[in-house]
């Protein structure tokens, strides 16, 4: 029997939502949610994601025709990203019925769609626990079997009713679907592929599968962070050289300019490290502006922990007065009391968050907090399966006792 057709309109990793100025990971919600409820119990569909056939030769021909003939759209409007928002338009104006739109609770629906029906959810944070995922996923399954009844839920066709949709050739179709399902295979395993070298601190693995995938969809700012950060990570012809290609890389993105936490946290980490290495201050200059800008973003904790941090490797240059040096470590003490304040604020006692754990461990080794400072930093290591994160953690600790 032939399968039906489910589009997800949603992008890969994280992405920013800048009206509410913090990062979503929309992996965990297509991975545990959408993915999980179609592999486990809704097998009649093929499931194809957006992002897997955004490369230039396919974009015109292949989205348009999966958004006006797909049997099932599912478009995830968290972070009110622009072409998930274009994409969404575009499917409501070629079918009247079939398609799902979810969305984070925290998220501002845009007055045009506040009359449509949509899927929302729970804050997610780094972890999706079953409970969660399990109520997402029988929200979902409601809202796919309503869609069954081929109601329209399209703006358009309820305000427009005797607009005919447009129709396409079953054949023609059929062919862009083999197509589509080829590439899609083929990215979805290559990310998946890249994450696991990531993950296994096989950085030199990762770099040539992450600079194909960078060539299939060339825009793709998950890509380009992922790309940027295996090529630093893997020291390779040296370290040096590996950062200023890193460097170049993350450049793309024009981080100058960028709000997007990620594109800042990598580019401070490059400059950080290269300052480590060649003790040039320029360098640390570079990476205290953009780890102060994701700080004062939205208090950041990551980039506010380095920034911290690089706040007390400037009181080394040789140059500053005992007055400059007095307020950078004052600055410094500072910004780690706020980053233990708004943890504590957003924390919540069922969330497992190594990051957070990892930061206040940091924060209270800075504070001269050793018991507070070893229960966060055990919590971290019982939570943390990646080496190279324990290991990036390890060193940071190192280099703040050589400060302190």
């Amino acid at each position: 029997m032939k399968k039906k057709t489910c589009f997800v309109v949603m992008g890969f990793g994280k992405k920013m939502d800048y009206e509410n100025s913090r990062e979503v990971d929309l992996d965990r919600i297509y991975k545990q949610v959408v993915k999980g409820l179609f592999d486990s119990e809704l097998h009649d569909y093929e499931l194809i994601r957006a992002d897997e056939i955004a490369g230039s030769a396919l974009i015109d021909v292949s989205m348009y025709k999966l958004l006006m003939c797909a049997d099932l759209v599912i478009a995830d409007i968290t972070t009110l990203n622009p072409n998930a928002l274009y994409e969404l338009g575009v499917r409501h104006a070629l079918k009247p019925y079939s398609t799902i739109i979810m969305v984070e609770e925290k998220c501002k629906i845009p007055f045009d769609l506040s009359h449509s029906r949509c899927l929302t959810y729970k804050e997610v944070g780094e972890k999706l626990d079953e409970h969660e995922a399990k109520e997402i996923k029988e929200n979902l399954k409601r809202f796919i079997t309503a869609c069954e009844n081929n109601e329209v839920d399209s703006p358009f066709y309820t305000f427009l009713p005797k607009i005919k949709p447009p129709t396409l050739d079953e054949e023609e179709y059929d062919k862009i679907l083999e197509d589509v399902k080829r590439k899609s295979e083929n990215i979805s395993s290559l990310v998946e592929q890249a994450e696991n070298h990531r993950n296994n601190s096989q950085f030199d693995k990762a770099i040539p599968i992450w600079k194909k995938l960078k060539e299939l969809l060339p825009n793709n700012d998950y890509i380009i962070q992922q790309f940027a950060l295996a090529t630093y990570k893997a020291k390779i012809p040296n370290e040096t050289m590996a950062l200023e290609a890193g460097l170049d890389i993350i450049k793309s993105l024009i981080p100058e300019n960028s709000l997007d936490l990620e594109t800042l946290g990598i580019t401070g980490a490059i400059y950080k490290k290269l300052f480590l290495l060649n003790d040039n201050f320029d360098y640390l200059d570079e990476a205290i502006r953009y780890y102060q800008k994701g700080f004062i973003i939205k208090n950041d904790y990551y980039n506010g922990e380095n920034f911290a941090t690089c706040l007390l490797l400037k009181t080394q240059k040789m140059s500053l007065t005992e007055e400059e040096i007095g307020y950078l470590k004052y600055e410094s003490k500072k910004v780690q009391q706020q980053i233990i304040d708004i943890i504590y604020s957003s924390i919540d006692d069922n969330e497992v968050n190594k990051w957070m754990y990892a930061t206040l461990a940091t924060c209270y080794f800075s504070l001269n907090n050793t018991n507070k400072h070893q229960y966060y930093q055990k919590l971290f290591f019982d939570n943390c399966g990646v080496e190279w994160e324990k290991n990036s953690y390890l060193g940071t600790i190192e280099l703040l006792k050589s400060l302190l």
